[in-house]
């Protein structure tokens, strides 16, 4: 019977549901009301002075660890420790060996001839021969720049798809590991040598390579892995480490604060596409936003509807006019159901709006805000529901 009792209560921690109980979330169906609640289940305490195994704090280094591990919540702490590793192993190696110095910090400018013409390297040159222990240390030297390579562009394909989550090209993430070994081997080959460099243009005009990107972005990482492979190629490891360093920076903080999106700002504070001051705005709380839409639902007569377009204007007839053109653009159907005077002596125009298949309602708030902000103070949009999308066949 305890057992029966204990199934009934439901009890659940955390914080309170945003809707309340017998409303639904779009306010479109109501539903049943919650049975009562049964006797409350009983709290287990614990005995005093004896610490729980859950209240057991693990220790500082643990907590650094697990920090490291998470990246998903410490990006940054994340790429940074591994650019400090790597930039501390690369130090000691430059430091102790020889052979890794020459290999991965080089001169970057071309050597000059007397009179102050450049060496040109006939191409002869890599044809000479040569003895066992150049030919040792010149792999070598190769093994050392493909894996300083590899080591800068690691944190650029784990920082591509943390930031593009489920939705990055698979390819695309193969591609940025495995070119800058391509072009680090191309820049050895034709480094100080004016005659390799137009024979490999020439080489590359004939044969074409054609992908299109569907994300501009992506390109990016292009340019960024090229460049990488270039600088590793000539034996510039060290402007290869900072090129990724603050690239990786940049994006994760692009990413971060979602500079340059339409959903950052007010909309991820409210989830609510809104435009116009702060004062003017009526729907930014949920509870402002479930009494909007209960009073238009009492009002609305049949338009089926996937939004509320509120419209904030001191000349109402003037907005209505404006708001039409916008509609019209965006909007499969509307109806203007209220018009409501405020003491501030704005006037609030209340829409339901039904989108077109290729409207949003981004597009609808953007376009008050570019083409009619002299007649529309302020404007919000509150959803309705998700929209669904039909499926193929049907």
């Amino acid at each position: 019977m305890a057992q029966h009792s204990k199934k009934q209560t439901g009890i659940t921690s955390g914080p309170p549901p945003v809707v309340a109980p017998g409303e639904s979330e779009t306010l479109l169906s109501t539903p049943p009301a919650p049975a009562a609640p049964a006797a409350e289940a009983p709290v287990r305490t614990s005995h005093p002075g004896r610490m729980q195994p859950d209240d057991v704090q693990p220790p500082a280094h643990q907590r650094l660890l697990e920090r490291l591990v998470d990246a998903r919540s410490y990006p940054f702490l994340r790429v940074i420790a591994y650019y400090v590793v790597v930039s501390a192993l690369m130090s000691l190696a430059v430091y102790y060996s020889p052979t890794v110095r020459e290999a991965i910090l080089s001169p970057v400018a071309l050597p000059l001839e007397r009179g102050g013409d450049l060496a040109a390297g006939p191409v002869g040159d890599y044809g000479a021969r040569i003895s066992l222990q150049e030919a040792g240390q010149r792999a070598l030297g190769t093994v050392l720049v493909i894996l300083g390579a590899l080591l800068l562009v690691v944190p650029v394909a784990w920082v591509y798809m943390l930031t593009k989550r489920f939705r990055y090209d698979p390819a695309l993430v193969a591609s940025v590991i495995i070119l800058p070994i391509v072009v680090a081997g191309i820049a050895l080959v034709v480094k100080n040598s004016i005659a390799l460099a137009f024979a490999l243009a020439g080489i590359v005009a004939a044969v074409r390579f054609r992908n299109t990107l569907e994300d501009p972005r992506d390109a990016v990482y292009i340019f960024l892995v090229i460049g990488i492979g270039l600088s590793s190629g000539v034996q510039a490891l060290d402007v290869a480490l900072a090129m990724s360093f603050a690239f990786n920076l940049v994006v994760l903080t692009v990413w971060k604060f979602n500079v340059g999106s339409i959903y950052s700002g007010r909309y991820a504070r409210t989830g609510i596409l809104s435009v116009g001051p702060q004062r003017l705005l009526m729907a930014q709380e949920p509870e402002a936003q479930r009494t909007v839409r209960r009073r238009m639902l009492d009002k609305a007569t049949d338009v089926k509807t996937d939004g509320i377009l509120l419209v904030h204007s001191s000349q109402p007839d003037v907005a209505r006019m404006t708001v039409q053109e916008a509609l019209a653009d965006m909007a499969k159907d509307w109806q203007l159901v209220d018009v409501v005077s405020r003491d501030d002596g704005m006037r609030t125009l209340e829409y339901l709006v039904r989108l077109k298949r290729n409207g949003s309602a981004a597009g609808i708030v953007g376009a008050l805000d570019e083409r009619w902000s002299e007649q529309v103070a302020a404007a919000e949009y509150v959803p309705f529901r998700a929209r669904r999308k039909k499926r193929k066949g049907r």
